[in-house]
């Protein structure tokens, strides 16, 4: 199963928000953060297809170029595929890695990542980018269903 001791990584699924939450708790070498994905895209095909994600990068390094790249040509396309339409994605991203987040560099790859069916902000909030998500689920029609909603019958 995975590829990374489970000490430097966490996966939940929140059936109440419909989001897969992924949390790096320490910096991973690139196939292990591979591994991580990986794990991420199974247990969002184990709960529906969920393409809206909170990954929390607050406690790893921003991608080095290579990751990057693997994200942009390999795994995103495969993601969009085998889930059926685009990820939307909020990342965590904490103070010293704002400047990263912000650069020019990153600014490309956003717009590159959504001419290939991911939608990928930074955030320095939790509430911010869950709202954010909550919207996404919201324009595609995709909003978790309200457990104290009375059902048709």
């Amino acid at each position: 199963m995975p590829a990374f001791p489970n000490n430097a990584f966490s996966l939940e699924y929140r059936a109440d928000l419909g989001v897969l939450i992924g949390r790096w708790l320490q910096a991973l070498p690139p196939p292990e953060v591979q591994g991580t994905y990986q794990a991420m895209l199974a247990a969002a095909k184990e709960h529906g297809n969920c393409r809206f994600w909170l990954l929390d990068l607050r406690r790893r390094p921003l991608d080095g170029p290579d990751l990057n790249e693997w994200f942009r040509d390999q795994f995103s396309p495969q993601v969009a595929a085998e889930l059926g339409g685009p990820l939307f994605t909020a990342y965590l991203a904490g103070p010293h890695q704002q400047l990263a987040a912000e650069s020019a560099e990153m600014e490309e790859r956003m717009r590159q990542a959504a001419t290939i069916d991911s939608y990928p902000l930074f955030y320095n909030d939790e509430a911010e980018a869950m709202s954010w998500l909550h919207d996404q689920q919201e324009r595609a029609g995709l909003l978790p269903n309200d457990p104290d909603e009375k059902r048709p019958r």
